[in-house]
């Protein structure tokens, strides 16, 4: 609860949610949810979540670059770009730590493996402040707590 409560002050901020953008939210939910269950579900049914990691890792690996060819056109990789090193040091990271909660999922219930799984929303406002120069406002600070609160907690009952 500690966990929801924090990220839904995130969201909220100063007065009242536009109700366009609480549908957006919960239809993400929705989404998050559904892909954690089939996530769960999946790694458990293949026996070893280092395979099935592996697979969505191929798929994907296949389905994304078909789908931006389809709709952009040439895809054109500069490996001398910067960017290009950024990107592939990003996919590195993704894969560790998708691969993390694919085991996690193997090994803990489902529910409160996504309730942390979640508490990224911590390191993102982080991030933000480092490399984008976010403001690090007091409310975002009280929400980090309390979500970091609700993942010690998590990690207290499991």
């Amino acid at each position: 609860m500690l966990v929801s409560l924090g990220i839904m002050s995130l969201a909220f901020g100063k007065g009242r949610a536009h109700p366009r953008a609480v549908a957006a939210a919960l239809a993400n939910s929705v989404v998050i949810a559904t892909y954690t269950v089939t996530d769960g579900i999946g790694a458990r049914l293949s026996g070893n979540s280092f395979t099935y990691v592996s697979w969505i890792f191929v798929l994907y690996g296949v389905v994304m670059p078909a789908a931006f060819m389809a709709t952009r056109g040439r895809l054109i990789v500069r490996w001398s770009a910067p960017e290009t090193c950024t990107a592939l040091l990003a996919g590195l990271v993704q894969l560790v730590t998708y691969g993390t909660v694919i085991w996690a999922l193997t090994m803990a219930p489902i529910g409160p493996v996504s309730a942390l799984r979640e508490t990224s929303i911590v390191f993102a406002a982080f991030i933000g402040r480092v490399f984008l120069s976010e403001p690090l406002t007091a409310r975002r600070l009280g929400a980090s707590a309390v979500i970091a609160a609700g993942a010690a907690c998590l990690g207290y009952l499991a």
